[in-house]
């Protein structure tokens, strides 16, 4: 990504699946530019209802992301909304959820609220734990991103947010099916677009 040689928007939606964020940039993006392809690492450059957005896939893994949040800082971004799915543990939370994972940006977490409106999608903050959460004997959310992603960005002065959907839930063997993933993804991506687009 250092080879990156036009400015990106200080607004950045982030996602690990390259084929994901190609179709948010086909479905979302207004003059959507592909400026950087390596591998799984795509960014794309446009806008959402005038708003300048970037669009970035990393690739798998917490790694990934990290060492990506760190470019992204050194390219002037601000506020970040990583879009991923999760494993619930507790039947609370059933499938297809859309949940915001609490200790992210408090701007963005109220923008959040009011573009879920906007959108009427029905979500919820929950707690989000690492993938060896369940050892503790806690049930709620895991995801093993977010927690490294939010640690990072408060370190690095950057604003984050995780919106996760529940893909599969433990407490009851529920598992998506990957049509139902998708939809559900984009639904969840129709609300951090409108996050922005409302900034």
């Amino acid at each position: 990504m250092s080879k990156i040689s036009e400015a990106l928007p200080g607004l950045v939606i982030m996602t690990d699946d390259p084929m994901r964020a190609r179709m948010l940039s086909a479905h979302h993006l207004e003059y959507s530019t592909l400026i950087y392809e390596s591998g799984d690492i795509l960014v794309y450059s446009g806008s959402y209802n005038g708003v300048p957005i970037a669009l970035v896939s990393t690739g798998f893994g917490s790694g990934a992301v990290l060492s990506y949040l760190r470019e992204l800082k050194a390219h002037g971004v601000k506020e970040i909304i990583y879009i991923g799915a999760c494993v619930s543990t507790s039947a609370r939370h059933g499938l297809r959820s859309v949940i915001l994972s609490d200790g992210g940006g408090k701007s963005l977490l109220g923008r959040a609220y009011v573009a879920a409106k906007h959108c009427e999608i029905s979500i919820s903050t929950q707690a989000v734990m690492p993938k060896d959460g369940t050892q503790s004997g806690k049930t709620g959310i895991i995801d093993g991103v977010t927690g490294a992603l939010y640690e990072q960005a408060k370190a690095d002065g950057i604003e984050v947010l995780s919106v996760l959907t529940v893909s599969e839930n433990t407490a009851t063997g529920e598992i998506l099916d990957d049509h139902e993933r998708r939809s559900r993804f984009y639904a969840a991506s129709r609300l951090v677009f409108e996050i922005f687009g409302i900034a």
